[in-house]
């Protein structure tokens, strides 16, 4: 059995981050849980302070629990003299001295790569299917590939669960960030639409998706993403959108002004509780 850990986590006068772990660990099994969600760049430090004391005070093995990979979306040079982010990420990470990563639903496949410790990434897609047998989604139903990144999630989501897939075509500014929905690879009238993706950021993909889909008869669209990062305005577009419901994980804490009528959060915590009880030594 496993207990919560006695951790004192304060902050200096110059806010500086401060770990302090007040129990015996060595020779234990130590599992940190903590989502690099807002603010990503102090959770991923004290992540890290904590993956060092850990490993100081002589603990077995140190294992990083990080339901939402932070910086798992920039894991490329997109424009000349840019990070490649998500790389750096994954040597903090293994310098800190974590011996394993247990995650959920990454980015993109090139992330895992970029450990050179073992990484094990979990699917929310039983959770997802089980929330849409509620809503009694049937064959009639199909799933709509956001856009060439998430292609490959959503043929796997499609294939899992029965449905026909249907490819959307999507252009994005990389000045603006600004989002187009061009064209669709089949005829969506009269179908509902379920929208799989790991992440809603912005929600500008998934408000110029419902936009295209609706304009071309859909019936109701569903859209599932596992973290719901929410950023900026996001709640007050999705709200407004013509998207009739979104269903997400609870990857990323939603604080309540952030939540509306039309979102629905699932825990992912028996999800989590098994990939650590089955990684017990």
């Amino acid at each position: 059995t496993s207990s919560l850990g006695a951790i004192e986590i304060t902050r200096f006068i110059d806010n500086e981050c401060r770990v302090y772990i007040k129990e015996d660990v060595k020779g234990k099994q130590v599992f940190v849980l903590q989502s690099l969600s807002q603010i990503a760049d102090q959770n991923l430090v004290e992540l890290c302070l904590i993956g060092q004391a850990a490993k100081t005070l002589g603990a077995k093995e140190v294992v990083a629990v990080i339901p939402w990979m932070g910086y798992s979306k920039q894991d490329k040079e997109f424009r000349k003299g840019e990070a490649v982010s998500a790389q750096l990420v994954a040597k903090f990470i293994e310098v800190a001295g974590f011996d394993r990563v247990i995650t959920i639903e990454l980015h993109s496949e090139k992330v895992v790569p970029f450990f050179h410790i073992p990484v094990s990434e979990l699917s929310t897609r039983p959770l997802f299917g089980g929330a849409l047998g509620r809503k009694g989604i049937g064959k009639n139903s199909v799933v709509a590939a956001p856009d060439k990144g998430g292609q490959s999630r959503s043929a796997i989501f499609a294939k899992d669960f029965g449905l026909k897939i249907i490819y959307l075509e999507k252009h994005r500014d990389l000045t603006t960030g600004e989002v187009n929905v061009a064209g669709a690879s089949a005829d969506v009238r009269d179908k509902d639409i379920v929208i799989f993706d790991d992440i809603i950021n912005t929600g500008a993909t998934a408000v110029k998706a419902s936009e295209f889909l609706k304009a071309h008869g859909a019936g109701k669209i569903f859209f599932l993403a596992t973290h719901a990062v929410l950023a900026g305005e996001a709640s007050t577009i999705l709200s407004s959108s013509l998207i009739d419901e979104v269903i997400v994980t609870d990857t990323v804490a939603i604080p309540p002004e952030k939540r509306f009528s039309k979102l629905r959060v699932m825990t992912v915590a028996p999800l989590l509780a098994d990939a650590i009880s089955s990684s017990q030594a």
